[in-house]
C-alpha cells in the first residue's frame, strides 16, 4: 500500500507543467510590469493562471476562464470594480495580445491597451523556496510560510499580521519581493484567520503581539537565523504593533513602521469616520457628529457605560447627521484592541526604525508622523527615519491618472525602503 502511495504521487507530479512570463503594459509616461505562471495539468486537459505584480501588491492571484490552446491564451482577472480580459496570441515561445478593462458595474469597455509575455528561463528565475509550516501560540496552532532565497544575504524578515480578518495573502506579494532581495522571510495567519486556529476579534492587541513574539521566535529557531540578523515590519495594526514588538524582544535588529497611528487605534476609527462623513454632515455638524459616534466607540472599547451612550443617542437621535452615526447594540462584543496606542513604546525602543506615512492617508491623524517624531527623539534609538509619500493612501498606493484602473503601489514606496534597509545591513 505504501508502495502505491508513492507511485500515485510520482505519476501526478508528472502531469503538471508550470510556465513562467514576464508582461508589461505600457500607458503613457508609466510602466506597468506583472508576471503571469501558466500550470497545465495534461491529464485533465486544463491550464491555471496565476496574476502576480509588485506595483500591483500581487501574488499568484488564481485568474478566471482560463483557456490555453495551441496558438493563443485568454484569461480574467476580476477585482472589486473592474473586469480585466486578457488575450493573447502567440509568438514563437512569446505571447503578443491586448488588455481590456470593463466596468463591473454596466459591463461598459473602458480602455484597451497592448500587452505582451515574455517566456521566462529558469536561470532568469528567481528561485525561491516556500514552506508551509506550523507552530504552536498560546494554546492555539498558527501556520505561516517560510520564504527562502536562492542567495541568502544571511538576514531575516518577519511581517507582522495587521488588522481584521486578514490572513497571509495579503503579504505574499511583498514577502516575495524581499526573498528576491536574499532576505528569509515568515509570514503565518493570524489567529482566527487562514488556516489558524483562535478568535482573534476576541484577543487584545497585547495577546495578537504575544503571537507575533511567538512567531519570531519560531522564524529564528527554523532558520537559525539569530534575532539581530532579523528585522520587522508591519502596516496599519501590524505598524502600530511594532514599537512594542521591538521593545518586548530588544535583540531584533530593525523595524518597519508603516501608516501606524500616533494615538489609539480608536482616535484613528474616529479620524477615519469624520473623513468618509464629512461630505454628508458638513463642516457646520461635524464637531457634534463626531462626539456622538466616539462615544459609540467609547461603549465598544468599554471605556464608558451603555447608560451614557443611550442619552447621548436620546439626544441627538432627531438630527438629520444622526443617520450617519454607527450606535452600537449593548451585548455587542467588546474590542479592547481600540485602546491601544504604540506612542508610548516608541518613546523606549532603541533599534533603527523607519516610519513610512502616506500623505493622502485618510485613516491616520495627519500629523502622525510628527508625533511619532517627537517620541523617537525620547527614545534611546539614534537611528530612525521618517518618510512622507505625496499623493499616497493608507495602503501606500496612489491613483495614477494615466491608468486609474489598477490600484498601484506609489513608485517611492518598495525602493525607499529597500534603500533603508541596504544602509542598515552596512551598519
Amino acid at each position: 500500500m505504501r508502495y502505491f502511495s508513492i507511485l500515485l504521487i510520482l505519476f501526478f507530479t508528472s502531469t503538471l507543467n508550470a510556465q513562467s512570463f514576464s508582461g508589461s503594459i505600457v500607458y503613457g509616461k508609466s510602466l506597468l510590469n506583472y508576471k503571469i505562471k501558466l500550470i497545465e495539468i495534461e491529464i485533465e486537459n486544463q491550464t491555471s493562471a496565476y496574476f502576480s505584480s509588485v506595483e500591483m501588491n500581487a501574488f499568484e492571484i488564481p485568474c478566471q476562464k482560463t483557456t490555453f490552446e495551441k496558438d493563443s491564451l485568454k484569461f480574467y482577472v476580476i477585482s472589486d470594480f473592474y473586469t480585466y480580459e486578457y488575450t493573447y496570441f502567440k509568438q514563437s515561445e512569446n505571447f503578443k495580445g491586448h488588455l481590456k478593462v470593463y466596468s463591473n458595474e454596466n459591463e461598459q469597455l473602458l480602455n484597451k491597451f497592448e500587452t505582451k509575455l515574455i517566456r521566462e528561463n529558469k536561470s532568469e528565475k528567481a528561485a525561491i523556496k516556500k514552506q508551509d509550516l506550523s507552530f504552536t501560540s498560546n494554546g492555539l496552532k498558527l501556520y505561516g510560510t517560510l520564504w527562502e532565497p536562492q542567495n541568502s544575504i544571511k538576514k531575516g524578515l518577519f511581517l507582522v499580521t495587521s488588522s481584521q480578518g486578514n490572513d497571509r495573502s495579503g503579504t505574499n506579494s511583498e514577502a516575495s519581493y524581499y526573498t528576491n532581495l536574499g532576505y528569509t522571510v515568515f509570514n503565518y495567519d493570524k489567529r482566527g484567520t487562514g488556516k489558524s486556529e483562535g478568535n482573534w476579534q476576541l484577543a487584545s492587541l497585547e495577546e495578537l503581539c504575544s503571537d507575533d513574539i511567538n512567531a519570531i521566535a519560531f522564524f529564528a529557531n527554523t532558520t537559525m537565523l539569530p534575532l539581530s540578523e532579523i528585522g520587522i515590519k508591519g502596516s496599519s495594526q501590524g505598524g502600530i504593533k511594532i514599537p512594542y514588538i521591538l521593545t518586548k524582544i530588544p535583540e531584533l535588529k530593525f523595524g518597519i513602521s508603516i501608516s501606524c497611528p500616533s494615538g489609539t487605534l480608536l482616535e484613528s476609527d474616529l479620524n477615519y469616520w469624520k473623513n468618509t462623513n464629512m461630505s454628508n454632515i458638513g463642516q457646520e455638524n461635524i464637531n457634534l457628529a463626531l462626539k456622538v459616534q466616539k462615544a459609540g466607540y467609547n461603549y465598544l472599547a468599554n471605556n464608558i457605560s451603555y447608560k451614557k451612550l443611550n442619552a447621548i443617542k436620546r439626544k441627538y437621535e432627531n438630527q438629520d447627521w444622526f443617520k450617519y452615526v454607527w450606535i452600537p447594540d449593548e451585548n455587542i462584543q467588546k474590542d479592547y484592541k481600540l485602546n491601544f496606542s504604540g506612542l508610548p513604546y516608541f518613546k523606549k525602543i532603541s533599534q533603527p526604525i523607519l516610519i513610512i506615512q502616506g500623505l493622502s492617508d485618510n485613516i491616520i491623524p495627519k500629523n502622525s508622523y510628527l508625533i511619532i517624531e517627537n517620541a523617537l527623539k525620547k527614545s534611546p534609538s539614534t537611528k530612525y527615519e521618517i518618510l512622507t509619500l505625496e499623493n499616497t493612501t493608507h495602503s501606500m498606493t496612489y491613483l495614477n491618472d494615466e491608468f486609474p484602473y489598477f490600484q498601484t503601489l506609489t513608485p517611492k514606496y518598495l525602493t525607499s525602503t529597500t534603500t533603508w534597509l541596504h544602509k542598515i545591513n552596512k551598519q
